[in-house]
């Protein structure tokens, strides 16, 4: 159940308002075969990949290099909250003593979770540096009884993860906190898109098409590869709604020479991976 989180003085965070999405959720890109369905699960060998020690080794690897390039604590745009009059929101769930305010890493994402799982209201965005994050995480403790924070939470499955909030007391907990999170992210981005991009180039198109789509819709939709690969799939397999979700995707991320690319494979026939 989600909820508006009550503050009376959200200003106090010291957060900019982000106006842009905040009342134009239907202007984002999507894809209309997540829409029909948004989760095709994942092929049993790429499951098992990401179950692997293999692959938490990598996770690791990609989070010590992650803490050594940072945010410090001013850091705009560090983290997006949804706001709506004068709340932030938050999820309510029967596991959680308390509420669990949502926290996105950009405002897309926001702006994505809001589309899918709360269409009916408008929000805007606070944007905040790690420092701003743990003010009011502490003021939100002591008034309005939050206990735990989901950073990125998935709104197309309902597997997710929380933090309990009692112990950020500095911005140095925070940032580490996001890169966990953001490891885990690069990770299993880069497994997936592996995957796909394997089975495209051996003709399994469908296959590549469903990963490239649990990517987008599950770990992100801000890496522009998982939208070229898509657009590529799209044209093999004559299908012109995944051909222009994909492109308005890749035009949404100023992907220029990713369009410029398709251009040339449309022209000439010819589809690489």
């Amino acid at each position: 159940m989600h909820t508006a989180l009550c503050d009376n003085d959200p200003l106090a965070w010291g957060i900019a308002v982000w106006h842009w999405l905040a009342s134009r959720k239907s202007d984002l890109p999507s894809y209309a075969l997540l829409e029909d369905e948004p989760s095709r699960g994942l092929p049993s060998d790429l499951a098992a990949q990401e179950n692997s020690a293999a692959h938490r080794e990598l996770s690791d690897r990609i989070e010590s290099d992650l803490r050594a390039h940072a945010a410090d604590e001013n850091s705009p745009g560090f983290a997006t909250f949804l706001k709506e009059g004068n709340g932030l929101l938050q999820f309510r769930a029967p596991q959680l003593a308390g509420g669990c305010l949502l926290a996105f890493s950009s405002p897309f994402r926001a702006a994505d979770y809001a589309r899918v799982q709360v269409p009916g209201k408008k929000f805007a965005f606070f944007c905040s540096s790690p420092a701003q994050v743990v003010t009011g995480i502490a003021q939100m403790r002591a008034e309005a009884g939050i206990t735990h924070l989901a950073l990125d939470r998935c709104p197309r499955c309902n597997v997710f993860t929380t933090v309990g909030v009692s112990s950020f007391d500095t911005a140095d907990e925070v940032i580490a906190i996001w890169t966990i999170a953001k490891a885990t992210e690069i990770a299993r981005c880069n497994l997936y898109l592996d995957y796909a991009l394997a089975a495209a180039a051996a003709g399994q198109l469908l296959v590549a098409r469903n990963v490239a789509l649990e990517l987008v819709g599950h770990v992100t939709a801000e890496d522009p590869r998982a939208h070229l690969l898509l657009v590529k799939l799209a044209l093999q397999l004559r299908d012109k709604r995944l051909q222009r979700d994909a492109r308005r995707f890749l035009t949404f991320l100023k992907q220029d020479a990713a369009l410029a690319q398709l251009d040339a494979a449309i022209k000439t026939r010819r589809v690489q991976y």
